[in-house]
């Protein structure tokens, strides 16, 4: 009796244990199974609305191949950016995909204007003006992206297209020039920088070639001269050059900036050319 005893008392455990791992299996097995994938889609990643220069809005939906997507919705919301507060969410339009995805990469080009990115859509129980002039700098729609598979499934996408409200100077450029430090002598500049909107003809720039140090300046476009100055450097005080002109040029949508700030031992100077790309 104490030998079945003790084979009891050792078999049953391994059993139970033998069980349980033959159950997880089984979920295992089903789970897999069961797991359907697809309705991937990568979208345009933000581009800025330039109030007065965007008369239309170009977007991009590259859909990877895979299982067949039949169609995706594009859905929309505003956001204020003074505030946070957002409007209803609306869709604002469709991309037929029509299981072209099935056999190779698909891209989708599209586009969207003003009246299409304001329908219907309500912030604090009003419409946006008609009027886009009107809207803040720094107010922004989000884009997001629901796939319609071609066996009805709905697959919601992570990836989201930001349409920030801005200036016409905003956007990317290829900065070209020299920044030229008193003892240690000139040294090129030759980078990507993005002109952050700040007002109607403000935007903040990277400073030189010191903007992964956190150098800035805010340029301001003058209207009617298209002149620019300079103001609110981070961490230093700039300046526009006394000998040189600095401006925009609106036939090409060029900058020439030529500015300085103040340093132990001179002028740090930078005379820089912007090509928008």
């Amino acid at each position: 009796m104490k030998i079945n005893r003790i084979i009891f008392n050792v078999f049953l455990p391994v059993l139970a244990l033998g069980l349980i791992l033959s159950a997880c299996q089984k979920n295992d097995d089903l789970l897999t199974s069961d797991v359907k994938t697809g309705g991937l889609a990568l979208p345009t990643g933000s581009i800025p609305y330039k109030l007065g220069a965007t008369p239309t809005v170009p977007l991009e939906l590259t859909v990877p191949m895979g299982p067949g997507i039949s169609k995706i919705e594009v859905f929309n919301q505003y956001t204020r950016a003074e505030d946070g507060v957002t409007s209803n969410k609306i869709l604002m339009s469709t991309v037929d995909i029509a299981s072209g995805n099935v056999s190779a990469d698909m891209t989708k080009s599209f586009t969207v204007t003003y009246a299409d990115l304001k329908k219907d859509l309500l912030l604090d129980g009003a419409g946006l003006p008609s009027d886009e002039a009107l809207l803040p700098i720094g107010d922004s729609w989000e884009l997001s992206y629901e796939s319609i598979m071609a066996d009805g499934r709905r697959v919601v996408n992570n990836a989201k297209t930001s349409i920030a409200v801005a200036n016409i100077y905003a956007g990317t450029y290829l900065c070209v020039g020299v920044f030229t430090h008193p003892t240690a002598g000139p040294r090129p500049i030759n980078e990507e920088k993005f002109l952050k909107p700040l007002s109607a003809y403000s935007c903040s720039i990277p400073a030189g070639d010191l903007g992964g140090s956190g150098y800035s300046v805010t340029i301001t476009v003058d209207p009617a001269t298209n002149d620019v100055s300079f103001s609110d450097g981070v961490p230093t005080d700039m300046f526009g050059s006394t000998t040189q002109r600095s401006y925009y040029d609106p036939a090409t949508g060029k900058f020439f900036l030529h500015y300085f700030y103040v340093g132990a031992t001179g002028n740090r100077v930078m005379d820089e050319e912007y090509t928008p790309l």
